[in-house]
């Protein structure tokens, strides 16, 4: 099936020169007959809904037409609405833009939109659903209507202190600006966390040349992605891999081997992965078991608190420990496939838990950040005039 939707005010123009006859009554589907305004012919049978404004998505009249959904049935379709003067094909997200102007959605919500319509993961869905029902758009109100109220009551203060005013209006209100100020930096404390869901959860595949970086991307990927060689230094550049650990958009990017190199071509690899471990939520060392317990300075500088040190080629490790760090790696063989569901279950409670989407509203753009951030910022400075 094929939907068409026209909105605007040529709408109930459309209606009568597609389908003759009749319109049906408001929100109400039927069956009709739909013709070639040019030749008047028969295009196809479908059904039509008439959907009059301002009650609808866009607020304005909009006309759907359902058709059976064969390509030779869509460019008649098309070809039809084209030949009416004033019809076009909509923008790309045009729809929700027309609705935002319109007062139907605030900015938020028409945000919501896109991201449900872009989400490929259970919680970008969630997420955007919650967006697009409101959720952000209630909080940011709230706290609005109570900033209105606060300065109202500020300014009655200041216009009318010759009036018989309650004493304790100046210290109630600052005590509201101190309780506002304590939830905007709550709601800005949160990790990044809906921003990281709507892009994906960085993870960088790192360690020294040859140490099983391409062969664990593969065993990620369930697929060959990588060129996975006993030749060092095959990786030059970084190979990257989206999944989906239980609803959570994740980004693994796998990186070329760190260490002393003197070719120019090797060198700039490196840089791009130190660049890549930079820009990382989770880092994943692979530590050679080969060299092991020896680990090279460049690997043991790249460990921090958000790393997961995984020891490959479990056969070849012969002491389980080692002096030259602090963190025990886990012990896998990518060859072998030991370790590995291990690993990839302690990877997946790992994101769940620090990117959870809560009950609360998550921001999901830098526009919401950032005025939350001015917000803030200016309610300190009015404390800061309180105090004088």
């Amino acid at each position: 099936m094929s939907v068409f939707r026209i909105s605007g005010q040529l709408a109930s123009y459309i209606y009568k020169h597609l389908i003759h006859g009749k319109r049906s009554l408001p929100r109400i589907a039927s069956v009709r007959w739909l013709h070639d305004p040019e030749t008047g012919k028969r295009i196809d049978r479908g059904i039509v809904l008439w959907l009059p404004g301002p009650k609808t998505f866009t607020g304005e009249d909009i006309v759907e037409l359902h058709t059976h959904g064969g390509r030779s049935v869509r460019e008649a379709m098309i070809n039809a609405l084209n030949f009416i003067n004033g019809v076009r094909l909509a923008e790309p997200g045009e729809f929700s833009a027309r609705a935002f102007i319109n007062g139907k959605v605030d900015l938020t919500e028409a945000e919501g939109i896109a991201d449900l319509i872009s989400a490929e993961t259970e919680a970008q869905r969630l997420q955007a659903l919650r967006q697009m029902s409101g959720g952000l758009k209630e909080l940011y109100e709230t706290w609005r209507v109570k900033l209105i109220k606060l300065s109202a009551y500020l300014e009655a203060e200041m216009d009318f202190s010759d009036e018989a005013l309650p004493s304790n209006i100046n210290e109630s209100v600052y005590s509201n600006i101190r309780e506002l100020v304590s939830d905007i930096e709550i709601h800005l404390l949160d990790k990044n966390r809906g921003q990281k869901i709507r892009h994906g959860i960085q993870i960088a595949l790192l360690g020294a040349p040859n140490a099983g970086k391409s062969s664990l991307l593969n065993i990620l990927a369930k697929k060959d992605v990588a060129i996975v060689s006993d030749i060092s230094g095959t990786t030059r550049d970084v190979v990257k891999i989206n999944l989906d650990l239980e609803g959570i958009p994740v980004s693994v990017s796998d990186t070329a081997g760190i260490h002393s190199a003197s070719g120019k071509i090797e060198k700039e690899g490196i840089k791009r992965s130190y660049i890549e471990s930079k820009s990382s939520d989770i880092r994943i060392i692979i530590l050679d078991g080969e060299t092991w317990p020896e680990v090279p300075s460049e690997i043991i500088d790249l460990i921090n608190d958000d790393s997961i040190l995984l020891l490959n080629k479990s056969d070849l490790v012969k002491i389980s420990s080692s002096n030259v760090i602090k963190q025990q790696p886990k012990v896998i063989s990518c060859l072998k496939g030991i370790g590995i569901s291990e690993f990839t279950k302690e990877l997946t409670e790992m994101v769940k838990n620090r990117y959870d989407i809560g009950e609360n509203p998550l921001i999901t753009r830098e526009r919401h950040r950032k005025a939350a951030s001015d917000c803030l910022e200016a309610l300190k400075r009015s404390l800061k005039v309180d105090q004088i």
